[in-house]
C-alpha cells in the first residue's frame, strides 16, 4: 500500500518546533535599542533575538583558583616596584638576586594561567 502525499507544508521535527516561551522584561532603553537594531537588520525583534543568542559568546566567571594567582601576580608585580625603587636608590648589584629569584615565580605563575 503506497502513502500518498496529501500535500501541504511538510511536519517538523522535535528539535525544529519551537514550544518553549521565555518571558524576558527590558527598560525602556533596552527595548527601544532591541527594537532599532531588529529594524536596522530588517528582522523581526524575536528572529534577532534568536541569532543573537546562536552566536554568542559568554566567558565563565574567574574561578578562586585564578583569582588567587592574579592576587598572587599583583602582589609581586608590588614587590617588583619596590625592588625597582630600591635598585634607583642602591644600584643594581644588591638586588641582582631579589631580580632573579621574582622573574623564575612570575614566569612559573603566567605558566599556571596560560590553558
Amino acid at each position: 500500500m503506497e502513502h500518498k502525499n496529501k500535500g501541504g507544508r511538510p511536519t517538523k521535527t522535535l528539535s525544529e518546533k519551537r514550544k518553549y516561551q521565555v518571558l524576558l522584561q527590558l527598560n525602556t532603553m533596552e527595548y527601544y535599542t532591541l527594537l532599532g537594531k531588529a529594524r536596522e537588520a530588517s528582522i523581526p525583534r524575536t528572529e534577532f533575538l534568536r541569532r543573537l543568542i546562536a552566536k554568542a559568546e559568554v566567558k565563565a566567571r574567574i574561578q578562586p583558583e585564578e583569582m588567587q594567582l592574579i592576587r598572587t601576580v599583583s602582589g609581586m608585580a608590588n614587590n617588583l616596584n619596590q625592588i625597582a625603587h630600591r635598585l634607583n636608590a642602591f644600584g643594581f648589584s644588591v638586588l641582582n638576586e631579589d631580580l632573579n629569584a621574582l622573574k623564575m615565580l612570575i614566569h612559573e605563575l603566567i605558566k599556571r594561567l596560560k590553558p
